[in-house]
């Protein structure tokens, strides 16, 4: 079989151009989650309330909401390679900020929220770049592979990440650990240096931005496939992806407040999203695409209740890394409809809106499940929505476009083509 054509796990960074940004992904994805991993105790570590917790990870995520969109805006406008540059020092100083404040045992939660919420901004903007970046540097045959690959660095990021902070979580209050995650964002940052400019066909820099946004959210709602998987991964995020509020909480019940109890719990969730990225990027060309997006959307619900109940340790551990498992895949299988559903030229808008969309309701269903687990316990408020969502996909199938998706063996190009007709070449 000739080189070009052969696939596996890793073919895509057979591509050169690809190499230094898988890199670079990487050492920011696990920076970030060092750095949530230690954020995420320090708050529950001040006042020992799920709700500390779940206002840290909201201020987290809320970047995704209020600058992602927009920072797809400016990945349709502007050179990539020089706005992930930027976005990794902003994680870097970000990182040394939150030293400081673990360092010094300041016991209000808002300045570590206020430190969270930059650091939020810089991961939730680097996202929509990369993917965005993704069209230019390895071919077609290869784009599923390389989104199955970055979606391993994000979730394989939550067993790196949480292996690193646990050991350092009571080293100067948390310090070491968010020292740990500035080196890492140093890492990236020299990564993306050494890669050169990536070319796109950029939307008109002369035309006003909030009129971009506005045409590349007229195009989602004009595009029925964009719309109904961005619709359908929102759904997702509200009933599926709170979970980090109470995660504390439910490693407390099973072995006992401490910090190493809740990194393996987050570890074992990264293990199984490690797992889920790595075997679909290997079997990227071999698996049944519909098939398989609707399993994992109905598996990525129903996981959610052995880990709100299980009893043991080793149980709870192992549904924890089902639940990684099954909402890897998932979103990577969503992602890559949306790639080669939308052009170049609108694809960064389009991929801000959909990591800002749902980054933004995780950072809202975070805050509510921290609250509501304080009141009624990690188990109910993990299992419940879990339930919800299963019973939301069940009932997709009666949505045409979705259920046409979930028929289709793989998805062509030619699905691309068919959303540019209405559309003019250039926004």
């Amino acid at each position: 079989m000739a080189g070009e054509d052969r696939a596996g796990i890793f073919s895509a960074v057979q591509h050169a151009r690809f190499r230094p940004l898988w890199t670079a992904s990487i050492a920011s994805c696990v920076a970030y989650m060092t750095a949530i991993t230690a954020c995420g105790w320090v708050a529950f570590d001040l006042h020992h309330h799920s709700s500390t917790v779940g206002l840290v990870v909201f201020a987290s995520f809320l970047p995704s909401l209020v600058i992602t969109p927009f920072a797809g805006v400016l990945a349709d406008r502007y050179d990539r390679r020089m706005m992930l540059l930027t976005i990794n020092a902003i994680g870097l100083l970000s990182s040394l900020d939150l030293a400081w404040l673990a360092w010094s045992g300041d016991q209000s939660p808002w300045p570590l929220a206020a430190a969270a919420f930059a650091l939020g901004a810089a991961r939730s903007s680097t996202t929509p770049m990369e993917q965005a970046m993704l069209g230019s540097l390895v071919p077609a045959r290869d784009l599923l592979n390389a989104v199955s690959l970055l979606q391993a660095n994000m979730n394989g990021a939550r067993l790196l990440g949480p292996l690193l902070a646990a050991p350092l979580l009571h080293l100067g209050g948390g310090a070491g650990a968010f020292l740990v995650a500035a080196a890492l964002f140093a890492l990236a940052f020299w990564a993306l240096w050494g890669l050169a400019e990536v070319p796109h066909q950029r939307s008109r820099s002369d035309h006003n931005a909030l009129a971009q946004f506005a045409q590349g959210l007229g195009y989602v709602f004009r595009a029925p496939v964009v719309c109904s998987v961005i619709t359908l991964v929102v759904v997702h995020c509200i009933f599926t992806m709170g979970y980090d509020a109470a995660l504390p909480r439910r490693a407390a019940d099973v072995l006992g407040a401490t910090g190493t109890a809740y990194g393996l719990l987050m570890m074992a969730m990264g293990g199984g999203s490690l797992a889920g990225g790595l075997l679909l990027a290997g079997f990227a060309r071999r698996v049944h695409f519909g098939y398989l997006l609707f399993a994992t959307s109905m598996l990525s619900g129903l996981t959610m209740v052995p880990l709100g109940y299980a009893v043991s340790w080793p149980s709870t551990l192992l549904a924890a890394a089902a639940v990684g498992l099954t909402q890897s895949v998932f979103i990577a299988l969503a992602t890559t409809l949306l790639q080669i559903a939308t052009p170049d030229h609108v694809r960064g808008r389009v991929m801000g809106l959909y990591w800002g969309s749902t980054g933004g309701v995780m950072a809202v269903s975070n805050l509510a499940t921290g609250r509501l687990t304080d009141g009624f316990g990690a188990g109910p408020m993990l299992a419940l929505p879990g339930l919800v969502f299963g019973a939301v996909t069940f009932l997709t199938l009666c949505a045409p476009t979705l259920r046409a998706m979930y028929g289709r063996p793989e998805v062509s190009t030619s699905q691309r083509s068919s959303q540019l007709t209405s559309l003019p070449l250039r926004f």
